[in-house]
C-alpha cells in the first residue's frame, strides 16, 4: 500500500510539472542559434528594422524571414511598377517570394569575391518629419530612408546604391512581440533615375 501511495504521488508531480510546462508562456528562442548574427528580442518595432539590418548584412535567411509576419507582402512604387513591369516581376510579393528572393541575393552577392563584411550593406535612416509612434498598440507605421548595397549588383552596387523610402507596417502578436507585415516601397522625392529603388533591385533576383 505504501508502494502504491509514493506512486501515485510521483505521478501526480509528474503530470503537475509537465503542464506547467506547457502552458506556462516562454521566451521565444532566437531564429538562428549559435549565429554570430545580434538579434534581439522585438518587443519594439524599431527593433524589428534593427534586427533587419543585422540580418541582411550578415546574409541569414532565417533572421531576415524571422523579421517577417507570415502575412508579409512586398508593394513596390507605382512608378517602378509602370517602368520596370515588364522587364521583373512585381506581383504576389509574398513571404514566400521574399523568401525565395532573398536566398538568391544572398548567394549572388559571394560571387563577388569581396570580404564578408563588404557584401551587403544596409542603412535605415529615421525621417524626422515621421517619427515612430510612442508606445504603439497591435500595429504602427515605422517610416525609414535607406541606403542598400549588394555586391556585385547592376542594380545596388558599391557604385550606385538603392536609394528610396520605406513604411514599415508592423504588427504585435499575444507575446508583445513585433514583425513586418508590410514593405511599402517608395522611390525618394528626389528621384532622377540616376539610382534604383530597393524593389527594382531586388526584383532582377527574383
Amino acid at each position: 500500500m505504501r508502494k502504491r501511495i509514493i506512486l501515485i504521488l510521483c505521478l501526480l508531480a509528474l503530470s503537475a510539472a509537465v503542464s506547467c510546462s506547457f502552458f506556462d508562456p516562454r521566451d521565444p528562442a532566437d531564429p538562428d542559434p549559435g549565429s554570430e548574427i545580434p538579434w534581439q528580442q522585438p518587443y519594439a518595432p524599431a527593433t524589428v528594422v534593427i534586427n533587419l539590418e543585422n540580418a541582411m548584412e550578415g546574409r541569414s535567411i532565417a533572421i531576415t524571414m524571422a523579421c517577417c509576419d507570415s502575412t508579409y507582402m512586398f508593394i513596390a512604387d507605382g512608378a517602378d511598377i509602370a517602368e520596370f513591369g515588364g522587364s521583373w516581376d512585381f506581383s504576389n510579393w509574398d513571404y514566400n517570394v521574399e523568401q525565395n528572393t532573398m536566398m538568391n541575393l544572398y548567394y549572388a552577392v559571394q560571387d563577388s569575391l569581396l570580404p564578408d563584411d563588404s557584401l551587403i550593406s544596409v542603412t535605415m535612416t529615421s525621417i524626422d518629419s515621421l517619427p515612430d509612434p510612442v508606445a504603439p498598440v497591435d500595429s504602427a507605421e515605422i517610416w525609414r530612408d535607406y541606403e542598400i548595397i549588394a555586391a556585385g549588383s547592376n542594380y545596388c552596387g558599391w557604385d550606385n546604391p538603392a536609394k528610396g523610402s520605406v513604411m514599415f507596417l508592423m504588427l504585435e502578436d499575444n507575446y508583445g512581440l513585433w514583425t513586418m507585415k508590410r514593405w511599402y516601397d517608395y522611390r525618394p522625392y528626389d528621384y532622377t533615375g540616376d539610382f534604383y529603388t530597393w524593389g527594382v533591385a531586388k526584383a532582377t533576383y527574383r
